[in-house]
This record gives C-alpha cells, structure tokens and sequence, in this order.
C-alpha cells in the first residue's frame, strides 16, 4: 500500500480492521504515529462536543457585569444581588413563552464544488497513475456502496480505483479513459448531505449527477469531454449487487 492510499484510509476511518491497513500502520513507525495522532484528535474532538454546559453559566454571565462596574459604590450589596436575581428570574420566565428565531443552520456543500475541487486537488497523481485496474479490484472497491460493473468493456479503460472522501464520508473514486480526456467518477451514498444540481461547471471541469438506487453518480472531466455520454455508459454498466 502506498503512502497516499494510506493517509486517505486513516482519514476515513484509523480503526480500519483490514490486513493490509493494519499491516502498513503496524510496520512502518511513521504511519504508526500518523494513525495515533488521528485517533488522538478524534477523541479530543468527540470529548469537547460532550462538554457539559454548568447549570448556574447564565446567571453568573449576566451578573458578573454588575459585580465588575468600576467605581460602584460601598453600599452595594444583598439589595442589588437581590435586585439582579429577580431580573434574570424574570427574564427567564418571559422568555419561555416568547418564540425565539431558530438558528439557521448551515447549508451542506454543492455537489459540483466538492467534486471539481478533489479532481483538482488530485490531479498531479491520477492524471498519471497507471494501476493496470482488473475487474476483480474495481469490484472489490465499489461492494461497500452496493454495486458492481459486470464487464470492463461497458466502461472502458480504468486507470485507477479506490475510495475516497468526499463531502465528510467515503465514496468509491474510479478514473476512465474518456473520447479526449480522463474522467473522474464518484459513487457517493444516496443519504450524503450535499446540495445538488443535475449538472455543474466552471470554467475548466463539467460534470453530471445522476441518482441511483442506493448512490449518486457524479461523472466530471474538462470541458471538451461528453460527461453526459460517460454519465450514461457508466450508468448502463452498473448493477447492484446487494
């Protein structure tokens, strides 16, 4: 396994149970510390999201004002705590009955953008890569999405197959030979919150989405390239296998 296709495993999951993941993360000491660090990260992160919220933060965020006016007078005391507990009661009550806004919550991301920029951001390695892919890995890559390719010829040359992130989660990640460039194509799960659009451009890349029974297919190459002919042979070819 190389080194690429190890980082991208432990980023997707660094308690990966397979033979090779585990062999190259327990024989090379840099891989070892790499997986360690993620798994370290990972559990500080998930620790901070539990944090509990103390019961009495909100009084003492409003009152500590009032306890920090510079130049209050002598006399402040007992009357003005009391004075202050009775506005944070009162204010508290009110609000239970007056209707909040809710916060918005944010938008996912564009279909389009995640894929044209993990086919920019991979370009120096899969516009060359060369795996000599057999139809027994491509397979084995595509079983966790549900889905298989019965015969290499519907879909052509395959340069390279693996799995990848896109948008927070795994998704198969194949690389054809398309009429006039590579065409990089994505089998993302169906329930992955994106914002989607049946085709998306800029002014290097297009691409199409095409839903599936259990997956999305997005298809993107540069401009001269068919991507809805390429959206639709691949299509054709695919089938599920669960």
């Amino acid at each position: 396994m190389d080194d690429l296709e190890f980082r991208r495993r432990a980023y997707a999951d660094p308690n990966d149970k397979s033979p090779d993941f585990i062999h190259a993360s327990t024989t090379n000491a840099g891989n070892r510390k790499f997986v360690s660090e993620i798994k370290d990260f990972n559990l500080k992160l998930t620790q901070a999201l539990h944090e509990p919220v103390p019961e009495t933060l909100p009084a003492k965020l409003m009152l500590s004002p009032l306890l920090r006016q510079p130049g209050r007078p002598e006399g402040f005391g007992w009357r003005h705590l009391a004075v202050a507990a009775s506005m944070t009661f009162v204010l508290g009550f009110a609000t239970r009955f007056l209707p909040l806004p809710a916060e918005a919550e944010p938008l996912p991301p564009a279909v389009g953008q995640v894929a044209i920029q993990h086919v920019q951001w991979e370009m120096p390695f899969t516009q060359y890569v060369d795996e000599a892919v057999s139809l027994t890995t491509i397979n084995a890559k595509l079983a966790p999405y549900g889905t298989r390719i019965t015969d290499m010829a519907d879909v052509g040359k395959v340069y390279y197959a693996n799995h990848c992130m896109f948008a927070g989660g795994p998704a198969a990640h194949l690389v054809l030979q398309g009429e006039h460039h590579r065409v990089h194509v994505f089998i993302v799960p169906a329930d992955r919150a994106l914002q989607l659009v049946n085709s998306f451009s800029d002014a290097h890349y297009h691409g199409e989405v095409i839903p599936m029974t259990l997956n999305r297919l997005v298809v993107v190459s540069e401009l001269e390239e068919d991507v809805g002919k390429m959206a639709g042979k691949i299509k054709a070819s695919l089938k599920r296998a669960i």
